[in-house]
């Protein structure tokens, strides 16, 4: 605890979130006081506390934040540039609320609902799932800062995908943030019913604005034999604060598969939670963060088993290169029921400079005694004899190093399943990574 976060909180606090313009929303109005009610009790975290001493926030708690304005002009150009051809819909956030104009959502789509807070609240069913599963998605790893969004929210990016749904269809979610020293608290509600199928991109993008904060929270909740395929993309503009928590509900036979990449933000952390509720689920993450000059790129993930028969496995890859640095603390946490658990985790990193650094954390906590569980860490640098080999193949030696940093990459975007982003995050991974 510090009186900087301690006055950075407060600060923020003045706005009212989405209690003004919802306040006949009783139940709302509650859930977001007991968010503020949460932050009194439990700070902002310093690096006093153990799961944040690599992250240091002072910079963020010194500044002066200020909610954005609410008649920022975009230009539908930029957001059309953004958009990927694959989507069937795509809900736009501008610092954080839905933008009408901008979105393209598919009415056709009838078996997957696409709207925001406002529209979500005329519909009884979409009302229903709101207070069942809005911020009571169970999972270790909250922190302040989810508090912070639950209680400052002031819109809800929500998808609820029927059961009848057996097709991959994909929804492109963008938060678009625009303001010059202010800060949003996008959040997103993803529902998928019995035996759903849905494809979702999270992306974060950062246009005109700088020195601002994206505080962002998405929960995710997958009944029996759902799948769903969620890619999230951070790409923040350089300056920015980037603070997300991820939270994962699987069911009976569920699957999750997740990408999570992140090439943006002066400072970005997050919490990806992904708990197994009932025996059978399959989790399936993988991640790649880009340290670049001075960006500090912080993931802490946590696995819970709590059921029988559960399936994990974790691929975690970071590139550090000139001052950065890149932090890594992954769980896998098997409870006493999780009998006959298979997990793998595996943390690798390579680092481009001799001023960069990587802080690799991985963990088991096993409760039962018929598992199967790996996890392991690895730290290294480009292979010279590679890079004189692609150098006698006529390459020179930035085009070499490129090829070798790609080629460190490609095992977690090789297969990403939303095809128009792969030519996107190979620029950045050669833009940034370049010695």
């Amino acid at each position: 605890m510090s009186e900087q976060s301690i006055e950075f909180a407060a600060s923020l606090l003045q706005d009212n979130g989405a209690g003004t313009e919802f306040s006949q929303q009783e139940w709302l109005k509650e859930r977001q006081q007991e968010a503020r009610t949460q932050l009194k009790m439990y700070p902002l975290p310093t690096t006093a506390e153990e799961e944040w001493r690599f992250t240091d926030l002072t910079a963020l708690y010194k500044s002066t934040l200020s909610v954005p304005r609410v008649d920022v002009s975009v230009d539908p150009s930029v957001i059309n540039s953004l958009l990927i051809p694959e989507a069937v819909s795509s809900i736009v956030l501008v610092d954080g609320v839905y933008s009408p104009d901008m979105s393209v959502v598919d009415e056709g789509k009838a078996k997957i609902k696409v709207s925001n807070l406002k529209a979500a609240l005329q519909d009884k069913s979409l009302t229903s799932i709101l207070k069942d599963k809005l911020n009571r998605i169970p999972g270790d790893g909250i922190s302040a800062f989810g508090e912070m969004n639950t209680a400052l929210f002031k819109d809800i990016a929500v998808i609820h995908v029927d059961s009848s749904v057996r097709e991959f269809e994909t929804i492109h979610v963008l938060n678009v943030s625009t303001g010059k020293h202010t800060f949003s608290h996008p959040r997103l509600l993803l529902i998928a019913e019995k035996q759903a199928k849905v494809r979702i991109l999270e992306d974060y993008v950062g246009i005109g604005g700088f020195g601002y904060m994206t505080n962002s929270v998405s929960e995710i909740s997958l009944a029996a034999g759902a799948q769903v395929i969620h890619v999230k993309l951070q790409r923040d503009d350089d300056s920015a604060y980037h603070i997300a928590h991820t939270h994962v509900g699987v069911d009976n036979g569920a699957s999750y598969r997740n990408w999570s990449i992140s090439v943006g933000a002066a400072v970005s952390r997050h919490n990806l939670v992904t708990r197994q509720r009932q025996e059978g689920g399959d989790i399936q993450i993988k991640g790649l963060a880009l340290g670049h000059e001075k960006r500090i790129v912080d993931t802490h993930s946590c696995i819970e088993h709590t059921e029988p028969h559960g399936e994990s496995n974790q691929v975690h890859k970071t590139i550090a290169g000139g001052r950065s640095k890149v932090v890594f603390n992954g769980k896998v946490k098997v409870h006493k029921n999780a009998q006959q658990t298979n997990s793998s985790q595996q943390n690798r990193n390579l680092l481009l400079s001799a001023r960069a650094s990587v802080d690799a954390k991985p963990e088991l906590e096993i409760f039962a005694d018929d598992v199967k569980c790996a996890h392991g860490a690895t730290v290294g640098q480009v292979s010279e004899d590679e890079l004189f080999y692609l150098k006698t193949r006529g390459l020179d030696d930035v085009m070499a190093r490129n090829v070798l940093n790609y080629a460190f990459a490609k095992e977690v975007i090789d297969d990403l399943p939303i095809a128009s982003l792969s030519g996107v995050i190979e620029s950045y991974i050669k833009e940034q990574t370049k010695t």
